[in-house]
């Protein structure tokens, strides 16, 4: 009896044992598997949060936003008074919310992003343009951001909006009064005031927002392009992304936890003006990525009857058919744009830089552009040497008969 006795409890630590290595075997599988990036394309994710926030789900669900977290058409984000938050737009644009804040989304297409900001402050971090335009709803205004830039717009007490423009330019008010950098525009339902205000004057929120765009250029830097480069193909073959549907991807960083964008052009810096110091053509994937044809939508079969298409069927016909990549023909756009405006910044220090110059478009390296983290050194690929875009024979894509109330 006893020998039987003995055999059982060996029997039992044996087991126990064994179960004790496979849990940690389990462990090491689930950390390796954290240590391969996140790929995003989408708008909504929560980036860092600081003091409180809170956060009102459409379907009436509240409670404490935390980093990690994704935003839904509807949901109504509040900072409280020691409150900070930063939200991913579309890949590479940014909003950042101060104290005592309320901020929602309305729609997250990328010709045509809404926004609402009903109290507080924010700071709007955007690539954009005329067929890219980033609208702002305010209690008493309504602001459209149809260039790239820094904005930081502040609904005053009476709900009317303040917006100032840190880079860039906004054309506010019924008479469209344009409102470059280095100037503010106080905009109501019966008027519109502008004025210069003093860019070296910073306040805590400012400074916050400038640092945070720094970091992420830094996280940028620190991609490692193996890990990277698997990331982004089990992603691609996944049908998670397209070259397509946005400038660019967002990144998640598994030792920060944080989103960083990773731009589909080169030598692309933010709003703020950092550099990006690793693009997507440094991953060198294969070239059935940079070849993959645009989707189109097929007209509806004959034997049905014709059916008016919806506003974001007509916005996604109108993207997909370009037979452009979306972050091109927004190159090309930023081009046009320089072309057509000479102006210069007065206090630029005797540089001859337009200050709502696109930053994409300027030199790859500076003083605020992180370097990449991999320690060999590497020449820049030439033009030639990269992969190239031709387009083939479309995808195909069933029409859709749902109304513009129901979203993607």
């Amino acid at each position: 009896m006893k020998k039987i006795l003995l055999f059982a409890v060996s029997i039992a630590a044996l087991g126990l044992l064994f179960s004790t290595f496979m849990f940690a075997q389990d462990d090491k599988v689930v950390s390796a598997a954290g240590d391969t990036y996140v790929i995003s394309a989408k708008a909504g994710g929560v980036n860092y949060v600081e003091g409180k926030v809170a956060i009102v789900r459409k379907d009436g669900k509240s409670g404490l936003l935390l980093k990690s977290d994704n935003l839904e058409i509807g949901d109504k984000v509040s900072t409280g008074a020691d409150g900070k938050v930063e939200l991913l737009l579309n890949p590479g644009s940014f909003v950042r919310l101060g104290a005592n804040a309320e901020f929602e989304f309305i729609t997250t297409d990328l010709e045509n992003l809404k926004l609402r900001l009903s109290n507080g402050s924010a700071i709007f971090e955007v690539y954009a343009a005329d067929e890219f335009k980033v609208s702002l709803d305010l209690p008493k205004a309504d602001i459209e951001l149809t260039n790239s830039g820094v904005y930081r717009v502040d609904v005053l007490p009476d709900g009317s909006g303040k917006i100032s423009v840190w880079k860039g330019k906004v054309f506010v008010g019924a008479d469209k009064a344009e409102v470059k950098a280095g100037k503010s525009a106080i905009v109501s339902e019966k008027a519109t005031t502008i004025a210069k205000f003093d860019r070296d004057n910073k306040d805590a929120f400012d400074i916050w927002s400038q640092d945070r765009a720094k970091e992420s250029a830094k996280i940028n830097a620190k991609l490692q392009r193996d890990a990277l480069r698997n990331s982004l193909l089990n992603s691609f073959n996944r049908g998670m992304w397209n070259r397509f549907g946005s400038f660019g991807l967002w990144v998640l960083d598994p030792l920060t936890g944080r989103w960083c964008f990773l731009p589909f052009g080169s030598s692309w810096r933010s709003p703020y003006g950092f550099g990006y110091g690793f693009d997507f053509d440094y991953c060198r994937l294969p070239p059935y990525v940079y070849n993959q044809p645009p989707p189109v939508i097929t007209p509806n079969p004959p034997n049905n009857p014709p059916t008016t298409p919806t506003s974001a069927q007509i916005r996604e016909e109108r993207r997909v058919n370009a037979q452009t990549p979306t972050f091109q023909r927004f190159e090309g756009s930023q081009r046009n744009e320089s072309r057509g405006d000479s102006s210069t910044n007065d206090n630029d220090g005797g540089r001859r830089q337009r200050d709502d110059s696109p930053n994409w478009n300027n030199s790859r390296r500076s003083d605020d552009t992180p370097t990449r983290s991999e320690s060999p050194t590497r020449s820049e690929p030439s033009n030639d040497s990269k992969p190239t875009y031709t387009p083939s024979t479309p995808i195909i894509v069933a029409p859709t008969t749902s109304d513009d109330s129901k979203k993607p």
